[in-house]
């Protein structure tokens, strides 16, 4: 469907206040469909110009005859006696019919911020594409009346209305029949309260810089919300413009999608008052509608034509200047990569305090949860300016993929979201080269993927015609693995088509991006789905063959779930080298233990890459890489055949590796064959760099899978292999093996201390080095350590590093142990002069009393910091340490005096600091859970209950805890429950059915039987 700009001149509105005549009706109900029918009735909304015989002066809100209409819940109520039976047919689907389609919407909007409500008018173009006498369209929490649908020669009144609960839907049935090819417009005005739940049209409080407060309003659409504003047909394929005006108290501004075209002065009844009125929209779905009513200020700036804009709160808007600039250069990128221009007049950037989420969308008017566009270019660090760089980068991606082309329905929404997410990847690290991102995606890879192979997640491709499974949304599916999918691809096609170009400077040349940028030329503002995606990237040749089989790789991969394992083996003889290739689903081996029904028949259509390594010159040089298709073949036996270089028999002692998974971009695992492995790792001995970082952190990872999902030829090849880990310096191959480490020490955890201890000592040996090299204390400010010539060396990466070797701290690993304990008695001797970073000092403080030799001196050494206000360790570090804390009767101690702090109303008034104190009590409750009861108890009424009717989650867990360890102990379970009965007898909020399962005793850890003869172990008896 072909679709331009409106001209906002000729389109914009402003709808005459005077009210439209009421819609007579009566009301028919039918469990949860509700109907209206000829009848008494006078049911009026309207906006603060109407006459004001029926505005309500004192609230700004039109009054309306609550007898008929609750305008909470938008359902109409009813005489029981006054039901009449109809014949018109009810609609069942959840989908909207395809019969009416929306053209375009012009709706005038008053909020009241002091009443949290707001109502409006609504004109909606519609065409009639089959003749019909009803309409379907959704309205949900909303009180709508005067409903009337008129062409150019007439006005038609519906002679029912009807509501469905279940689906939102309001269906207008009428005596005359609507004809197709028939232009009309509907007419109706509508009233609902601002929510506070942070969907639909919702109400937010924040506190200001000098602790006043203050309230705003905005709206939050995405998937099937803006229902709950404004009565629409809400599903994404059915784009329209939209002109929106909005009333607003004074004091406030109001934000929508396009520009503001006219401010009009409105004085009603003593109350000043401002009209926004803002341009046509261009062509876009409802879920992309966007206004704010608030009294935020803005900076803003001029990129070509657009006007890019930063709204935000007064007292931090100075902190947003970096998020302008980098809005901007992101504008600029964006453009030139795609080569379409930005079609809005305008672009905000809103900082929301407490949005639920990151951030959304919303065409030319970008939500942010507020902290995470907030970075102060003196005082901010890099780990949070690559968070700010990151979400911003996602947000304006979609202002092409998802705003320009959207899908047409949910179950393609990775066309919008990974997408995004690859796209923030690809930006951060050409705005922002000095971050040093360019592999930093491989992170979430290891962590999708091992989820994938314990099926526990789902296709990325899921339908369902219910428009609100949004809410079962599996977002790893959709953001991360959709990312995954679309990167192979990407690599695939370009390297098919021989473009061995990577650099930031061609980018938008190769292949891959000049089949996006037709992609989004051609469906702009229009919807798609994924085969349209797949047919613009594929070529054909002269018989209109598909070249690069993108529909079968693509559809193999999003609609199935799990990950393909290729097998990689070698068939040698005197002079001939050939790989067989085969494939199979990768099902962890816990999870076929545990369910013999998951057993992984699974294949896929694989664009797999190789590349072939050879000593022939001396030393491990790469030869050449191939490109193929592994096609998915019922045959699961059905073998791929690949020959390598043939050996020059003067060569007697050249060897050839063959690395599969180029780059690590393919969605797939690779096993190798013995043989394999031992080239490779010792060539990985002799010159670690043969391979490149991310290369080898592919190998390594999957050499890994191989030893502990039991695929492994021989175990000891690998366990031989990894002792070149100590020479090892890549930020990125340590996070890697250090996950896997992870997964090695819980298997063995319980087995016995001697397994357990032989393990730590094995992963302490290999990660010395790198421990001392890394180090705590971070000293570069720039993003990359250049002098260190290790090209992932970067400060986001070495951060990443640090966190997962103080992981291994947990399982009382020696080496973080003892640079813990040394720290944390600098600390307490007063000698401490590092400025180490807050998790680290957590860490310290944790390690310290857990391992070190605790006396009260100590818990009165971190009881005195928290009291203190010139303290320089955060309270949350101090707090770490005494959740340490195992003896009786030092958590006494350290109870008795959080009693006199509450006796003496000491400290209460720090919110965070008293959560924290629940969460230590959580903490303690496993073993000391009676302790704990106690606490609670005697502090109840002066303490806990305000908290308790406040909600607070943690304490509702902790008396849940305290409730589920008594009953499983049978001690004071009676005291304990008869307790509960008596304090939650009236609200109802602790849920005594909860199963509380501890984390040291979670079972979904990786367990191994005793096993004399388990190679693993013997090995390591052997060298530790």
């Amino acid at each position: 469907m072909e679709s331009d700009i409106s001209d906002s001149d000729d389109e914009v509105i402003d709808i005459e206040s005077d009210a439209l005549e009421v819609v007579d009706v009566d009301m028919d109900t039918e469990s949860d469909v509700f109907e209206l029918s000829n009848g008494e009735s006078n049911i009026v909304t309207g906006i603060p110009e109407m006459n004001t015989d029926i505005f309500d002066i004192e609230t700004s809100i039109p009054e309306m005859n609550t007898d008929i209409f609750d305008i909470e819940t938008g359902i109409p109520e009813f005489d029981k006696g006054d039901i009449e039976t109809e014949t018109d047919v009810v609609y069942s689907d959840t989908r909207l019919p395809e019969n009416v389609l929306p053209m375009a919407y012009r709706l005038d909007f008053y909020t009241s911020i002091e009443n949290s409500t707001f109502d409006g008018k609504e004109e909606i173009d519609i065409e009639i594409l089959k003749d019909t006498n009803s309409i379907i369209f959704h309205s949900e929490n909303l009180s709508l009346s005067n409903i009337t649908i008129s062409n150019e020669n007439e006005v038609l009144k519906p002679n029912s209305i009807r509501f469905t609960k279940e689906s939102n839907f309001v269906t207008l049935n009428f005596n005359e029949t609507l004809k197709s090819e028939t232009n009309y417009t509907l007419h109706m005005q509508y009233s609902g309260k601002l929510n506070s739940y942070n969907m639909g049209y919702f109400i937010k409080e924040y506190y200001n810089e000098d602790d006043s407060q203050s309230r705003m309003a905005a709206t939050q659409f995405e998937a099937a919300e803006a229902r709950r504003a404004f009565p629409c047909f809400d599903e994404p394929q059915l784009k329209a413009t939209f002109q929106l005006n909005m009333t607003v108290d004074d004091g406030y501004n109001a934000l929508s999608n396009m520009n503001v075209v006219e401010i009009k002065e409105i004085e009603n009844s003593n109350l000043k008052q401002k009209k926004y009125i803002f341009a046509n929209s261009v062509k876009m779905s409802t879920y992309l509608v966007a206004f704010m009513v608030s009294k935020f200020q803005s900076i803003s700036d001029k990129y070509n034509d657009v006007d890019v804009s930063i709204y935000f709160t007064p007292d931090l808007i100075k902190d947003t200047k970096y998020s302008l600039k980098l809005a901007i250069k992101l504008l600029k990128f964006y453009e030139d990569l795609f080569k379409i221009p930005y079609p809005l007049p305008k672009l905000d950037l809103v900082g929301i305090p407490d949005f639920w989420v990151g951030g959304m969308e919303n065409w030319g008017l970008i939500n942010f949860r507020s902290e995470s566009i907030l970075w102060n270019e003196e005082t901010g660090t890099v780990i949070d300016k690559y968070g700010v760089v990151t979400l911003i980068a996602h947000e304006i991606a979609h202002q092409w993929f998802g705003n320009l082309v959207t899908m047409k329905w949910w179950d393609n929404f990775w066309l919008n979201e990974g997408f995004a997410n690859y796209m923030q990847n690809i930006a951060t690290n050409v705005v922002e080269p000095e971050l040093g991102i360019t592999n930093n995606w491989y992170y979430e890879y290891h962590f999708i993927f091992s989820n994938d192979i314990i099926d526990k997640i789902n296709s990325v491709y899921n339908y369902s015609p219910n428009p609100k499974y949004h809410e079962d949304w599996d977002i790893i599916s959709i953001y991360n693995k959709g990312e995954s999918i679309i990167r192979m691809m990407e690599f695939w096609l370009n390297k098919m088509n021989d473009n061995h170009s990577t650099s930031t400077t061609s980018i938008e040349d190769n292949y891959f991006y000049k089949r996006i940028h037709e992609y989004l030329d051609l469906y702009k503002y229009n919807n798609v789905d994924s085969q349209q995606l797949y047919e613009t990237l594929e070529s054909y040749d002269d018989n209109g063959q598909p070249l690069y089989h993108v529909s079968e790789i693509m559809e193999s991969f999003i609609k199935q779930k799990g990950i393909p394992i290729v097998m990689m083996e070698r068939i040698s003889n005197d002079h001939d080298q050939i790989i067989t290739l085969s494939q199979e689903q990768l099902v962890s081996i816990d999870i076929k233990q545990k369910n013999t029904m998951i057993q992984g028949n699974s294949t896929w259509f694989i664009p797999y890459s190789y590349s072939i390594y050879s000593n022939s010159t001396g030393k491990p040089e790469l030869l050449e890489s191939h490109y193929i298709t592994l096609e998915d073949n019922d045959d699961r036996k059905s073998k791929t055949t690949i020959s390598l270089p043939t050996k020059d028999d003067e060569a007697t002692n050249t060897k050839i590796f063959i690395k599969g998974n180029e780059d690590q971009k393919g969605y797939y695992l690779v096993q190798y064959d013995d043989e394999s492995i031992q080239v490779a790792c010792e060539w990985l001995k002799s010159d670690l760099n043969f391979m490149s970082y991310i290369n080898r952190a592919g190998f390594i990872s999957d050499i890994f899978n191989q030893l502990l999902e039991d695929r492994a030829e021989n175990p000891i090849t690998i366990l031989n292999c990894l002792d070149y880990l100590k020479n090892e310096k890549s930020t990125i191959v340590w996070i890697k093996v250090l996950e896997y480490f992870n997964v090695l020490i819980k298997r063995y955890k319980r087995n016995n201390m001697e397994k357990n201890e032989l393990i730590m000592k094995y992963i302490s040996d290999l990660i010395k080095n790198i421990f001392e090299d890394i180090g705590w204390v971070e000293k570069e400010k720039e993003g990359i350590e250049k002098k260190s010539g290790i090209e992932d060396n970067t400060i986001i990466n070495r951060k990443e590093l640090r966190l997962s070797l103080m992981d291994l701290g947990d399982h009382n690993e020696e080496n973080n142990r003892a640079k813990a304990l040394y720290y944390y008695n600098e600390i307490k001797n007063g000698t401490y002069s590092e400025n180490l970073e807050e998790y680290i000092l957590d860490y310290i403080f944790e390690t310290g009393i857990k391992y070190g030799d605790v006396d009260e001196s100590d818990i009165d050494f971190i009881l005195n910091k928290l009291d203190s206000e010139t303290s320089k360790f955060d309270k949350y570090s101090l707090m770490s340490g005494l959740k340490q804390v195992s003896d009786a009767s030092l958590r006494k101690k350290i109870l008795e005096k959080f009693s006199n702090d509450i006796e003496n109303d000491f400290n209460l008034d720090d919110d965070e600091y008293q959560d924290l104190k629940i969460e230590l009590l959580l903490n303690w409750a496993s073993e000391d859970y009676y302790l704990c009861f106690t606490f609670v108890r005697d502090h109840w009424d002066d303490y806990f209950k305000e908290k308790y009717l406040n909600d607070n989650d943690n304490l509702i867990n902790l008396i849940e805890k305290i409730y589920s360890k008594s009953k499983k102990e049978n001690e004071h379970f009676q005291e304990i429950a008869t307790w509960i009965n008596v304090i939650d007898k009236e609200e109802k909020k602790i849920n005594l059915e909860n199963e509380i399962i501890d984390k040291d005793h979670n079972d979904n850890n990786l367990e191994n039987e005793e096993n004399e003869n388990d190679p693993i172990i013997l090995w390591l008896k052997e060298h530790y």
